[in-house]
């Protein structure tokens, strides 16, 4: 393939290559081409120009690498700026304005121009952008709305970036206001049905529909109607109508209209009317209205309002007789009375003869009386009022009295102890007693007592009484106090505090623990100690006397040994006080199995006792020296003791 020469520096590069690979300039262009071709008029081809500094003359241009891309330490960012500030953008119309791109890189490079955060419905296309460096062009940039999306009206600035395509880091943003005009018609709008019928009834409902989907923009409708003999009254749920930008929404209608005369028809046109500020759109809904035809003349109907009066803790209500004589044709008189099937109910009527206009209602007061059901029941009675008319005519209307009467407010108390279980080394326990009327509609005067299952503990209250209003609760104070158990002993007992009030009473229970120590073995420790502390003097004593000195007892073991040595009967004293010597050790072992034994049943104490006491008796019959007798004999004494009480 031909070689293409760079312009810039000169340097030869082979046809394949798209930039020069010494100063970066691009080849693709023509004014940078420089293909070796043959002179004009034949002959050797023209020798191409030197190779730049730093490289070998004779390396073919097959050995260059082929540089296809530029470095982008040469890449600076465009400096770019907008022909105007602010477009319009519509669906018809797309916006096109112009951006000034000037290269300063010293590569030529081709720019991107994008939408930094593009809109769903904005599109952005521009024309050719490619710069040599150090030079300006004016791009072409149309901004059109989405095909098939809707474009609000709006007023909003879109940040656009103008981005280099060798290195995409190296990009300037810009800033366009973009408007979108308000556009389309007014909002279509409908009824369903377009027809209501109505038969022997006044009132009805429909649902208006409001289309907006064709415009931008949102709209707000007021509605209103009319009708031709005005007597159709119009209610809107909502009264005024917000419709987004190319959306929709409904209205509820209800209406009510005079009904026709028995057994006529008609038919009524009724506008509907949308209005905004550009205006009102109308829409005509036809409603046709039928009766059936009355009767020659309609009984009068006797009701109780109300049919069903409830009644908390009173027994006396007062109803009214309503007499409907709405579809008679003349005057009717009427004699009431009152009927009870239980024969718990009493009447007392402010008339008993009442006339009633034809087309007209007749009122009559009544006071109904009964008896109370019992506290925290409810019982329904059921009772009648008669309309006896001159006729001869009767009409009857039921009702029901619903009776309750609130329970007394002990049987809703609660009663609750607090610890349920205490436990105590002593002769006393404190509790609280918490009286719950939270539930109870009525203040609860009570009286507190107590006493334990086997009737020998004492309780005391504080305060003995409590009033408790209704929804609240109160609390007093417990103390039991009952006697001891044995040493080491625990008993436990139930408490029942019991609320006492007029009409009845609750109670709750708790448990009382009491925990007697046992100091037996404590003082029996103490014996022990005792008895080796009054035991050592003796010891410490015998140790002590000249006759039983260190020296005594050395000469006194060498004579024994010497006397065993030559076969000789040994002195007596020497033997006794070898025997003293070897006593006193054995009474130090006993003083300390002594202590030892205090870690077991005491057995091990009795028997260093027993042999402490006959070592103290030897020392005396070895030695003849009575001075720590009484303390060695003492101190056993007490130990076993001390021993004894140790056994388990």
């Amino acid at each position: 393939m031909a070689e293409r020469v760079c312009r810039t520096c000169g340097t030869p590069e082979n046809g394949e290559a798209a930039f020069c690979h010494v100063c970066d300039t691009y080849l693709g262009w023509s004014v940078n081409t420089n293909t070796a071709v043959p002179p004009p008029g034949g002959g050797a081809l023209a020798p191409p120009p030197p190779p730049p500094p730093g490289t070998r003359p004779d390396t073919p241009a097959q050995s260059r690498p082929p540089v296809d891309a530029p470095r982008r330490d040469r890449v600076l960012p465009p400096v770019a700026s907008l022909t105007q500030a602010e477009v319009v953008v519509s669906p018809e119309a797309p916006a096109t304005f112009e951006v000034s791109i000037k290269n300063d890189s010293t590569i030529v490079d081709a720019y991107e121009i994008q939408l930094a955060d593009p809109p769903s419905w904005l599109t952005l296309v521009h024309g050719e952008s490619n710069l040599l460096p150090a030079t300006v062009r004016t791009v072409l940039i149309t901004l059109a709305v989405r095909p098939g999306a809707v474009a609000i009206a709006q007023r909003v600035t879109m940040p656009i970036v103008v981005r280099s395509s060798v290195d995409p880091t190296q990009a300037t943003p810009l800033e366009i206001v973009v408007v979108v005009p308000r556009s389309g018609p007014q909002a279509v709008v409908s009824t369903h049905p377009q027809v209501i019928r109505l038969s022997d009834v006044t009132e009805g409902t429909f649902t208006l529909l409001l289309d907006n989907r064709a415009a931008n923009f949102a709209r707000r409708y007021h509605l209103s109607a009319s009708d031709p003999e005005d007597v159709v009254r119009v209610g809107f749920v909502p009264s005024a109508v917000d419709l987004p930008a190319g959306g929709s929404a409904e209205a509820a209608v209800r209406f009510t209209a005079p009904a026709p005369p028995p057994g006529k028809e008609v038919s009524r046109q009724l506008t509907i009317t949308a209005t905004d500020p550009e205006g009102s759109v109308p829409v005509t809904v036809t409603i046709a209205q039928s009766t059936a035809a009355a009767p020659d003349s309609l009984p009068v109907r006797v009701r109780l309002e109300p049919a069903a009066p409830a009644l908390v803790d009173t027994g006396v209500t007062a109803v009214n007789v309503v007499l409907d004589n709405r579809g008679g044709r003349s005057l009717v008189k009427f004699n009431l009375s009152g009927r009870d099937p239980g024969g718990k109910v009493r009447f007392q009527f402010d008339h008993t003869r009442v006339a009633v206009q034809a087309g007209t209602l007749g009122y009559v007061r009544v006071v109904v009386e009964t008896s109370l059901p019992p506290r925290g029941a409810s019982e329904s009675r059921p009772f009648s009022v008669t309309a006896l008319s001159d006729d001869g005519h009767e009409a009857e209307a039921t009702g029901t009295l619903e009776l309750s009467s609130r329970p007394d407010a002990i049987t809703t108390a609660a009663l609750h102890i607090h610890p349920e279980h205490l436990a105590t080394k002593g002769r006393k326990g404190s509790y609280t007693v918490d009286l719950d009327n939270r539930r109870g509609a009525e203040p609860l005067h009570v009286q507190l007592s107590g006493a334990d299952e086997y009737g020998t503990a004492r309780l005391a209250f504080q305060p003995a009484v409590l009033l408790v209003p209704p929804g609240q609760t109160a609390r007093a104070g417990l103390v039991v106090q009952n006697a001891r158990p044995a040493a080491g002993a625990t008993e436990s007992r139930r408490v029942q505090v019991r609320a006492t009030s007029a009409t009845g009473s609750v109670t709750a229970e708790a448990t009382f623990t009491q925990h007697a120590e046992n100091l037996r073995r404590l003082w029996a420790v103490l014996t022990v100690l005792l008895g080796v502390c009054v035991l050592l003097p003796g010891v410490i004593l015998w140790a002590m006397a000249p006759e039983l000195s260190n020296d005594t007892i050395e000469s006194a073991v060498n004579q024994v040994a010497d006397a065993a040595n030559t076969g000789q009967m040994p002195d007596p004293t020497a033997v006794g006080t070898t025997a003293a010597a070897a006593l006193l050790l054995l009474l130090m072992l006993c003083g300390g199995l002594m202590l030892l034994g205090l870690t077991g049943g005491g057995r091990m104490v009795r028997a260093a006792a027993i042999v402490a006491a006959v070592c103290g008796v030897g020392v005396l019959a070895a030695s003849g020296l009575a001075i720590g007798l009484p303390f060695v004999v003492g101190g056993a004494v007490l130990a076993f003791a001390g021993g004894v009480m140790l056994r388990r």
